[in-house]
């Protein structure tokens, strides 16, 4: 029923329509070259092959799609459900595109075939919500409003009025577009030569004659030309012409299959057997044309006999000695199925195709039936009627059962993924679509989860989701891919992910933005994160929080309990790009304003993790960026703010440790070494060289005492600052913090943390100092070391709280060996002078 609507037309239209991404004319198309030339011409095939091989750098070899993310989010992202046709046509049109992007005998093999489903599933929504929001009549009754003679009318009426009817014929039309686009852009049909003689080999062997060479082939050949010639005699035309007719069959269904009905009958009259196109031509309507001169003689077009047609037709149909193609391509016409399926190979499409054709056409007959009286237009006799309704027996399939139907005769084979979605769609069962994408989502590959993921957002556009936490989850799952897909870290185009980011819920943006923030390590590309998270409404702020707390995180796994140990191992220096990408991630924060206070949280958190797994460098390395970054935090944080005096605190306590550092390399590593004494009996000028060493070492010896002296009074300064800052370091001055961007469980594990750090820390301090004091034998720097007891137990302070006990016998141990030194030295244990009186 192709001829009745313009659907057929409209789909088969679209595919000649400008191309967006490269114009038709510009792809490259080998077909001409190779008929044209002369060169190719003459080459065999396998010369032909090796010639097409080499120049193959002319043509794309790889796989077709490669590009379709960008291409769709273009489409998407400026799609309005005012426009979604529009949207549909772009998507189809855009794998359409990428398709033709692939030499033509590549287009739909099994590598790059998932991209003309793809383009076929945006075609079928098209058409499907096309027809849907376009008002139909509701009854036939209001279509027919006075007696019609024409069957073409009375059938039109129907499929206007009848919206499963209706449906069915879209389906075919969908069907029959999307074969005949393959066809075109594959060009894989043998050519028909044109010839106004049929069979001319046989006419040219009947008129050799019985010559000597070819008395045996004579005997078997037709003596007449006429198309019954061969049934009627019981011999056989020439060999060439037996192919060249099965070609033309072939050629012919392939034709009707792909809608062409007019191209397949000028097919036959090309060919020279016009007979061929006057039977295809039997299955037409009849319809009166209309007449400007009510006198004039009446013209009509269609088949009056069109029963008696088919009750012949099925003679050709049943003739098991008839070509394969012919007798499907009559079967399909007429209405019989059994004839038509071995000619569709077990193709999904093939198969619903002819389930769809001769279901309609069994619908039209029953309803011509119904309304013979109106008609008034039946001549076929009623004996022969009845025959043909006995022959001709379909059975009326609701649309679920035809798709039960296709499959049994698949022969094992099962759909694809999107053949589903196509059967889903067909039958209107957008949540069937919504519970498969389910176990697609696990199994799917990343092509398939971006058609769904385009799917869902052009069923919101249409209002079709019902189960909006699904569709979240495939978007969730798109959005992912194209995160993992990010190499380098680096990322092109930010403004995709951010605008799919988006689509989900609120809770959900936060958590993927932070995964894109965390797969960038690249200063180039933040800003542009940055600037497209904000312009697709997403928080980046909060995207940029939880991808640095991740970071934090990342280098605290294999650390142990941060909580009670500081784990003094070296492996976090082993991956220096982790810890670099780590403290580079505050960066995040400076790109967004206002951010300072929970800047400085972060910092301070990534510094705590650092002195955990006793990486000093990586701490101050995080300290040097912040101040980089944040060059004027200190006037723009609130000054009574608990995380500016937690920064200073730790930063006081790295400057601590960076000086001892300092001063141990020098007190190690910088002490001159004395000069080996002279040998025995040595020479007058040996001595004199001797002299002017030893007086140089000596001169570099007082100059390292100065500096080591110097060093360590800086060093000593440093760690003494630590104990003694300004109300207790790391002590809050208030139990809460500024910010209010972090959750109470947070706020309670920092705190947690703080009191930690004090345990460890501040004996560690202590110790250090003792180490400074006690590396010489100054009576004045033991007598400070004695005296830093006093600091530890001051009540003020509350110093020694903090100490366990194994650390608090090691201070204690240290302290006696000054007292033991300076009573050696003729002092009292506190370093005192002792009176002899």
């Amino acid at each position: 029923m192709a001829n009745i609507f313009d659907i057929s037309h409209q789909l088969h239209s679209t595919q000649h329509r400008s191309r967006q991404l490269l114009q038709r004319e510009d792809t490259l198309n080998l077909s001409p070259i190779v008929n044209e030339t002369s060169f190719f011409r003459n080459l065999n095939d396998t010369s032909l092959r090796q010639a097409l091989d080499e120049s193959s750098i002319l043509v794309n070899t790889g796989n077709a799609g490669e590009r379709l993310s960008e291409a769709f989010f273009e489409i998407i992202q400026s799609s309005r459900p005012s426009d979604v046709l529009d949207t549909l046509s772009r998507l189809s049109q855009v794998c359409c595109d990428s398709l033709e992007l692939v030499e033509p005998w590549n287009r739909y093999n099994a590598q790059n075939y998932w991209l003309a489903e793809e383009a076929n599933t945006w075609k079928l929504l098209h058409c499907l919500y096309s027809d849907s929001i376009i008002e139909h009549p509701e009854s036939l009754e209001k279509l027919l409003t006075e007696t019609s003679l024409s069957q073409k009318t009375l059938v039109g009426a129907l499929f206007r009025s009848d919206s499963e009817l209706r449906l069915l014929q879209l389906l075919v039309d969908w069907l029959e577009a999307t074969a005949a686009y393959q066809e075109e852009t594959t060009k894989t049909s043998a050519p028909i030569i044109g010839n106004d003689v049929h069979w001319s080999n046989t006419l040219h062997q009947l008129l050799i004659g019985n010559s000597l060479f070819n008395r045996d082939t004579s005997k078997a050949m037709v003596t007449c030309m006429d198309p019954d010639a061969p049934r009627r005699q019981k011999k056989i035309i020439h060999s060439d012409d037996q192919k060249d007719d099965n070609d033309l069959c072939k050629r012919i269904f392939t034709e009707v299959r792909c809608g062409k009905f007019k191209e397949a009958v000028s097919l036959c009259i090309s060919a020279g057997q016009a007979w061929r196109g006057a039977v295809l031509q039997g299955w037409m309507l009849l319809h009166y044309l209309p007449r400007e001169d009510e006198n004039a003689p009446l013209e009509i077009s269609g088949n009056p006999s069109r029963d008696l047609w088919k009750w012949c037709a099925l003679g050709i149909a049943n003739n098991i000695t008839e070509n394969i193609h012919y007798r499907a391509t009559i079967g399909i016409l007429c209405g019989h199925l059994s004839s038509t399926l071995p000619a569709c190979q077990s193709s999904w499409e093939d198969l619903l195709w002819a389930h769809l054709k001769v279901q309609i056409e069994a619908r039209v007959d029953r309803f011509l039936r119904e309304h013979h009286c109106t008609a008034e237009a039946n001549t076929t006799p009623a004996d022969v009627l009845e025959l043909l309704q006995s022959e001709l027996q379909t059975e009326e399939l609701s649309l679920q059962q035809l798709f039960s139907a296709v499959k049994a005769l698949m022969d094992g084979k099962r759909e694809s993924y999107y053949q589903t979605c196509q059967r889903h769609l067909m039958l209107g069962h957008v949540r069937a679509i919504m519970q498969d994408s389910l176990d697609w989502l696990g199994s799917g590959e990343d092509r398939f989860i971006r058609f769904l993921a385009h799917l869902i957002l052009v069923m919101r556009l249409m209002g079709k989701d019902p189960q909006h936490d699904i569709g979240d989850k495939i978007l969730e799952k798109y959005v992912s891919q194209l995160i993992d897909k990010l190499v380098d870290g680096s990322v092109e185009c930010p403004e995709l992910i951010a605008y799919y980011t988006s689509t989900v819920p609120v809770e959900r943006q936060i958590a993927l933005y932070a995964d894109l923030m965390d797969h960038i390590h690249k200063s180039d590309y933040r800003q542009g994160v940055v600037k497209a998270g904000q312009n697709a409404g997403v928080d980046v702020s909060a995207s940029a929080r939880v991808a640095i707390k991740k970071a934090i995180a990342n280098i605290q796994q294999g650390y142990g309990n941060l909580d009670f140990t500081i784990t003094q191992t070296t492996a976090a220096e082993k991956d220096k790009n982790l810890i670099s990408k780590v403290i580079s991630s505050l960066e995040w924060l400076a790109l967004i304003s206002n951010q300072v206070e929970e800047a400085l949280w972060l910092c301070n958190a990534m510094i705590r993790t650092f002195i955990f797994i006793g990486n000093s460098d990586a701490a101050l390395a995080c300290v040097a960026n912040f101040n980089k970054l944040f060059p004027d935090f200190i006037t723009k944080a609130d000054s009574n703010s608990s995380e500016l005096r937690e920064h200073l605190c730790l930063k006081a306590y790295l400057e601590a440790l960076e000086g001892f550092a300092t001063w141990y390399r020098h007190f190690i590593s910088g002490q001159p070494k004395d000069v080996e004494p002279l040998q025995s009996e040595p020479s007058f000028s040996d001595k004199v060289y001797h002299e002017q060493r030893c007086a140089q070492v000596e001169q570099q010896k007082a100059r390292w005492n100065n500096a080591v002296l110097h060093q360590s009074r800086h060093t000593k300064s440093l760690l003494y600052n630590v104990l003694i800052f300004p109300s207790g370091w790391l002590q809050d001055e208030s139990d809460n913090t500024t910010s209010d961007k972090f959750s109470k469980e947070e706020k309670d594990d920092r705190l947690k943390q703080l009191e930690t750090l004090r345990r460890l820390c501040i004996p560690e301090v202590v110790i250090l100092i003792l180490k400074i004091l006690q590396s010489t034998d100054d009576v004045e720097n033991h007598k400070e070391a004695v005296k830093l007891s006093n600091l530890i137990a001051a009540e003020n302070r509350c110093l020694y709280k903090v100490f366990t006990k194994n650390k608090l016998m090691e201070i204690l141990e240290r302290i006696k060996e000054s007292n033991l030194l300076l009573i050696e030295k003729g002092r009292d244990m506190f370093g005192y002078k002792v009176n002899d009186d």
